[in-house]
């Protein structure tokens, strides 16, 4: 199998930049920036605030997408690697810390060449899936904009909103409508320039994170990445759970394109005390605003 197949999964961490760059357009600042704030973090559906605790999906790649262009070159090949990767199963889980585990089966028998190639692939996978959730779980677990009281700039320019913070070294832009829908997310720091343009599905629980398209520039210019995300969902207790994601860009001048396929999904539901307690707490904060 070749190395291009895991460098495909590879770059797929880049996903996880949803870094941001200011603009430097003039708007008029925002009076009750506070309780717009306030609104725009209650917007969005979230999984923690819906009551989920965990949960765990089995994950299927589209080894035929993933190695379409390897089949131009060696069909009878690419038909031999799939067979080995269909042998393959990958597993998901969101702990209760919020972080995301791949784990993966094991192949014997395999060649020393097939053992290295797997290897790259195990990590490509990781780094691809941890990628992923670092942003899907800013929309769908966490949220996308910092604390009310914190320090800030909430401007009106027509019939969107500019907010303006640092975040640690980056300089952090979000651009959103008067429905608090996100339309860019920028970033710049020293060694990196990036953004991000979620679009969402509207709920009666809120905006769900429908998929991106992002940009990542370092101070490499074989590092430049074009990205285009597409989700789908699934409904598992009443959650809206992954079902498939489609990612295809360029990383320099490789394309790629992954498919995943999230299946037997089960979940974990927060205690009702603990869920309560979460509710009240968010409460609070808003009579105190």
């Amino acid at each position: 199998m070749k190395k291009v197949t895991a460098v495909r999964l590879s770059v797929s961490l880049l996903v996880c930049c949803w870094v941001f760059v200011p603009t430097h357009s003039s708007g008029q600042a925002v009076a009750d920036r506070q309780a717009i704030l306030n609104k725009a973090r209650q917007s969005y559906y979230n999984l923690h605030n819906q009551g989920l605790a965990t949960f765990q999906c089995s994950v299927t790649p589209n080894w035929e997408k993933v190695l379409q262009n390897e089949r131009k070159q060696n069909p009878a090949g690419t038909d031999t690697a799939i067979k080995t990767l269909n042998q393959l199963h990958f597993t998901t889980s969101l702990a209760a810390d919020n972080s995301v585990k791949l784990t993966h089966t094991d192949l014997t028998g395999q060649s020393q060449q097939m053992m290295d190639a797997l290897r790259q692939i195990y990590g490509g996978m990781e780094q691809m899936t941890s990628g992923f959730f670092d942003t899907w779980k800013l929309f769908m677990l966490d949220t996308p904009f910092p604390e009310v009281t914190s320090d800030y700039q909430l401007e009106a320019l027509g019939r969107q909103f500019r907010l303006t913070y640092k975040d640690g070294g980056a300089d952090v832009v979000t651009t959103m409508g008067r429905d608090f829908s996100i339309t860019n997310l920028r970033v710049k720091t020293t060694d990196s320039d990036s953004s991000i343009q979620p679009t969402f599905t509207r709920t009666p629980k809120g905006l769900v994170l429908h998929g991106y398209d992002a940009t990542y520039q370092s101070q490499k210019p074989e590092e430049a990445t074009q990205l285009k995300v597409l989700i789908d969902y699934q409904e598992v207790q009443g959650f809206q759970m992954l079902e498939k994601l489609n990612l295809s860009g360029t990383y320099g001048a490789a394309a790629f394109a992954v498919e995943l396929v999230f299946s037997d999904c089960h979940i974990s539901k927060r205690a009702k005390e603990a869920n309560s307690n979460w509710q009240l707490a968010k409460a609070r904060m808003s009579v105190r605003l």
